[in-house]
């Protein structure tokens, strides 16, 4: 093929000339520059490949890491566990088991990625997320997308959604806004973690998180600056009523003073939003995260004790009166899988009730 038919092939002349008009018109400082950029936007992105590897996550535990590549960038997602394990053989291996279980599922979900989900997705538009989230939703018949992993398909979702932002030189905000139809964006309110307990502490809470919303900050900004503040006379609180013993750190961040009640550690929140001057503007958000101490149809409050008092193991009935008492004394807008995962038939009564002003999930 001569010089020419190449040219003519690729419609070559025609598009430098468009650049180089287009880098007039515009008065380009660096007009070499300004004529890459241009030529670069007309030749529209493809996904070439998608590569996974295992990492290991803030706390030490396997996640899956994806790369997705296009004919014009790399683009990696954030890291995703690949999802607990479940099930009788999960329950019967104890802790030191499921971390097997899991570095297993781990690599598996990556072999899935590098293998299955790279090649479905290679030469599709990065731009088309509907269309990349079907295929790899249609990948994994699995209930609950066991085979893959919920959270390793939104790894490559992430890396995906990402891509087409960078295609249409947009922040990653406002491409998921343009992807939902929603024209005026806003940043969404930050839910701060301030206690921890559950699995994520050593205390004798049983919820997993206390967390503060800052709905009355005017930006993100100053959201974050009103829970810092709150954060930090949390502590100082904590330090006054229980020793600096009880200023230790959970899992996620927040203190892991030594209680057992809910409304104690709820009252300790409130209580610091006062001190900070902040009173109406914060709101509260419970994770309960019931799953871990649902025994049967039951949930056993005092799961993390080692002296049961036999009094605090509940029905799904009675954790609906301990929510619907805990919002009519706390400003709660949000609680947090408030029964074992599977049971929607309370998650749905309780939404019924309609208790907080924002919502239950």
């Amino acid at each position: 093929m001569s010089v020419q038919e190449y040219l003519e092939k690729h419609l070559l002349s025609r598009k430098i000339e468009e650049a180089v008009n287009a880098a007039v018109r515009a008065k380009a400082p660096d007009p070499v520059l300004f004529i890459a950029g241009h030529m670069r936007r007309a030749a529209p992105a493809v996904i070439t490949r998608v590569r996974a590897r295992q990492i290991l996550d803030g706390h030490g535990a396997p996640a899956v890491e994806v790369e997705l590549h296009t004919n014009k960038a790399v683009h990696r997602a954030s890291a995703a566990g690949a999802g607990a394990p479940e099930g009788a053989a999960a329950d019967a291996a104890g802790d030191s088991g499921r971390r097997k279980i899991l570095a297993r599922a781990v690599a598996d979900a990556v072999r899935v990625i590098n293998d299955k989900v790279s090649e479905a997705l290679v030469g599709m538009d990065p731009q088309q997320q509907a269309q990349i989230d079907q295929a790899i939703m249609d990948l994994d018949k699995a209930r609950h997308k066991a085979e893959l992993g919920a959270n390793a398909m939104l790894a490559v979702s992430i890396a995906a959604c990402k891509a087409g932002a960078a295609e249409k030189e947009v922040p990653l905000y406002k491409h998921i806004a343009d992807l939902v139809g929603k024209s005026a964006a806003t940043i969404p309110v930050p839910a701060i973690t301030v206690i921890n307990g559950g699995k994520h502490a050593g205390n004798g809470l049983p919820i997993q998180e206390i967390m503060i919303l800052p709905v009355g900050a005017k930006n993100f900004e100053e959201a974050m600056q009103m829970g810092s503040e709150t954060y930090h006379h949390l502590k100082d609180i904590i330090l006054e009523k229980y020793g600096a013993e009880s200023c230790n750190i959970g899992d996620h961040g927040g203190f892991a003073p030594n209680i057992s009640s809910i409304s104690e550690g709820l009252d300790l929140v409130i209580a610091a939003i006062e001190r900070a001057g902040y009173n109406g503007r914060i709101k509260l958000a419970i994770d309960v995260a019931a799953t871990d101490f649902c025994v049967g149809k039951k949930y056993d409050l005092e799961f993390k004790s080692t002296k049961k008092s036999g009094q605090n193991f509940k029905t799904a009935d009675d954790m609906i009166e301990i929510y619907s008492q805990l919002c009519s004394e706390y400003p709660l807008v949000s609680i947090e899988q408030p029964f074992d995962k599977d049971d929607w038939e309370h998650s749905k009564k309780l939404t019924t009730l309609e208790l907080l002003q924002g919502m239950i999930y």
